[in-house]
C-alpha cells in the first residue's frame, strides 16, 4: 500500500494510456478483454518486481562490501550473482588499483573500461552504462573504489518476429533505443509520457502486426511490461519494495498453482536403463496457462521466508500424486529443500506424520539439500536428518562442490548420495574436458560409501562415460525432460543401443 500510495500518479498514467487504447474498440469487445487486462497486470507487476528488487539488491550489496577484496567480499559478490537472474558479473575494482571479481580473487577477469558521459545515467553515487542502446553495466561508486555489474541483455519478448518492433525510451532526457531494426517501414503504435519526464514511442513494422493479430494478450502484455520495466529502472530505482511480488506468490501458494513436475531419475541395468526415482521440480501455473521458472520465483521465496510454505505443498502434492499408485520396491521422490526447513524442530516429525498419513512407507520420499543459502545452526539440522534416516528417508546433497560448504556438510549431516552438477558433465566427449576435479569428486564418494547421482546428462557419450566410471544413477534430458504428473505416470525408461522405449508402471 505504500508504493501505490507513493506512485498513485504513476500508475494512473499508464492506466489512462491502457483505457485510451481500449476506447478505440467497441464495448463488447472491451468486455471481452476486461479478463484479459487483469491477466496482463499480474505480469506486469510480476516484472515490475524483479526489476526494482534486483536493484535494490545491487545497491545492498554496495553497502554490505568492505571493499578490501577479502573472502568476505567475494562471497558477497558471488551471493549476488546467484539470487540476480538479470546479473551476469560482478567484480570489485579499488582505489589501489587491487580487483577481485566473483571467479577470481586476485585480479578481475574483465577490464574496467571508461565510457563517455554520453553513454551513461548518473544517479548519485551510481552510474548505469549504455552500449548499443542497452542497459550494459551498473557501476557503483565509493570512497573504496567501484563495484560494477553486468547485466545480462533484456530479452525481445517478439522471440518469433525478429526485428518486428522497437522502441524508444526518454530517461532523464535521453533517449535510448531498445531492441534493432532493419531498413522495414516501421509505424509508431503507441506515444505515453510518464512523471519525471519519462516517455516511451513503441514502432512496429507490418511483419509484427501479421504476427500480433489475433493475439492481443501477448501485445498488451509487451507494452505494460515494458512501461512496468521503465517505471522500475527510471523511477523505483532507490526505492525497495518487494510487496507486490510477495503478493503474487502467496496468492499462487493459496491457490495451489505451484506444480509438481518429475523427472526420472534412471539407474543401468542389463544393458538398459531402469526409472528407481525422480526428482520434483517446481512449476508457477500462471493464469494463462503457460509455467514460470523456479529460477523467476524461488531466490524470492528464499528471501521472503516463504520457500518451507512451497517445500511442504509441494511434498503434500506429491503425496497426492502416488498414493495410489503401486510403486516399485525401492522407487523414490527426490523433493528439494532448504537448509532453513531442515532447521526447524517440527520438520521431521512433520514429514513422518504426512507420509504415514497416505499410507506411505517413509523412504519412498528423499530429500536434496540445495545450497543456495546456508546453514545457520548444523546441528539442529543434524538431528532433523538423524530422525529421518533412522525412519528410511534418503538425504542428498545437491549440485556437490558449487555451493558453500559441501565437505563440511557431508562430515556433519548424515548424507548417503551426493548429486553431481550439470557443471561438471557437459563437456563430457569434447576436447577440453578436462576430468580430473570430477574424477576428484567420484574417488570422494567411493572411499566415504557416497551413492551418485549425476544430473544434466544430455547425450549418449556422457551417460555412457559416467557409468564406466562408477556412477550408479542418471537423470537429464537424454532420458526425459520434466513434465506434469499426468504425463509422467512413472514412466519406465529403456534404452537399447541408440533407441529408447517409454512404458507405464501400473
Amino acid at each position: 500500500m505504500h508504493w501505490l500510495k507513493k506512485h498513485l500518479k504513476a500508475l494512473i498514467i499508464i492506466t489512462a494510456i491502457l483505457i485510451a487504447y481500449f476506447s478505440q474498440v467497441t464495448m463488447s469487445d472491451w468486455l471481452v478483454k476486461k479478463k484479459i487486462r487483469k491477466d496482463i497486470t499480474a505480469f506486469s507487476q510480476l516484472y515490475t518486481s524483479l526489476y526494482r528488487q534486483s536493484f535494490e539488491q545491487m545497491r545492498e550489496l554496495s553497502e554490505q562490501l568492505m571493499f578490501i577484496c577479502d573472502r568476505s567480499d567475494i562471497e558477497l559478490m558471488s551471493q549476488a550473482k546467484m539470487r540476480n537472474i538479470f546479473v551476469d558479473y560482478v567484480d570489485l575494482h579499488l582505489e589501489n588499483s587491487q580487483s577481485c571479481s566473483i571467479y577470481n580473487n586476485n585480479r578481475a577477469d574483465r577490464k574496467l573500461m571508461m565510457f563517455p558521459e554520453s553513454e551513461q545515467l548518473n544517479f548519485d553515487n551510481m552510474s548505469i552504462i549504455l552500449s548499443k542502446n542497452q542497459f550494459k553495466e551498473m557501476h557503483f561508486n565509493r570512497n573504496g573504489g567501484i563495484l560494477r555489474f553486468a547485466f545480462q541483455q533484456p530479452r525481445n519478448f517478439l522471440t518469433n518476429c525478429d526485428h518486428c518492433l522497437f522502441i524508444i525510451v526518454d530517461v532523464n532526457g535521453r533517449n535510448i533505443q531498445l531492441y534493432s531494426q532493419t531498413n522495414e517501414p516501421y509505424k509508431e503504435i503507441y506515444n505515453g509520457t510518464l512523471n519525471n519526464g519519462i516517455g516511451a514511442k513503441l514502432y512496429i513494422n507490418e511483419r509484427g502486426v501479421e504476427f500480433l493479430v489475433g493475439n492481443l494478450v501477448k501485445f498488451f502484455a509487451i507494452l505494460v511490461v515494458l512501461l512496468g520495466v521503465l517505471l522500475a529502472v527510471g523511477i523505483e530505482l532507490n526505492q525497495p519494495d518487494y510487496k507486490g511480488l510477495n503478493s503474487l506468490l502467496n496468492d499462487a501458494i493459496e491457490s495451489n498453482v505451484l506444480i509438481p513436475f518429475y523427472q526420472p531419475i534412471v539407474m543401468p541395468e542389463g544393458g538398459k536403463y531402469k526409472v528407481v526415482g525422480a526428482e520434483v521440480l517446481v512449476r508457477w501455473l500462471a493464469e494463462n496457462g503457460e509455467y514460470i521458472p523456479p529460477s523467476s520465483f524461488i531466490p524470492i521465496a528464499e528471501q521472503n521466508g516463504t520457500i518451507d510454505r512451497i517445500t511442504d505443498q509441494l511434498i503434500d502434492n506429491v503425496l497426492a500424486d502416488i498414493q495410489m499408485l503401486n510403486l516399485p520396491e525401492n522407487f523414490f521422490m527426490s523433493v528439494n529443500v532448504s537448509p532453513s526447513y531442515l532447521e526447524k524442530t517440527d520438520t521431521a516429525d512433520k514429514l513422518l506424520n504426512k507420509i504415514a498419513a497416505v499410507g506411505l512407507d517413509p523412504h519412498v520420499l528423499s530429500l536434496e539439500i540445495t545450497e543456495r543459502t546456508k546453514f545457520s545452526d548444523l546441528h539442529k539440522a543434524a538431528a532433523c536428518i538423524e530422525t529421518l534416516t533412522a525412519k528410511g528417508i534418503s538425504i542428498k546433497l545437491d549440485d556437490c562442490g558449487t555451493g558453500y560448504g559441501a565437505f563440511s556438510y557431508l562430515h556433519i549431516l548424515n548424507i548417503d548420495t551426493i548429486k553431481i552438477d550439470r557443471m561438471f558433465i557437459t563437456s563430457i566427449g569434447l576436447a577440453d574436458f578436462k576430468n580430473n576435479i570430477l574424477g576428484a569428486i567420484l574417488a570422494f564418494a567411493r572411499e566415504s560409501n557416497l551413492h551418485v547421482v549425476a544430473e544434466g546428462i544430455e547425450t549418449k557419450v556422457q551417460a555412457d562415460y559416467l557409468i564406466k566410471n562408477g556412477v550408479e544413477m542418471l537423470q537429464g534430458s537424454y532420458f526425459a525432460d520434466p513434465v506434469p504428473f499426468e504425463s509422467f505416470k512413472f514412466k519406465q525408461i529403456t534404452t537399447n543401443k541408440d533407441s529408447i522405449f517409454r512404458g507405464c508402471i501400473s
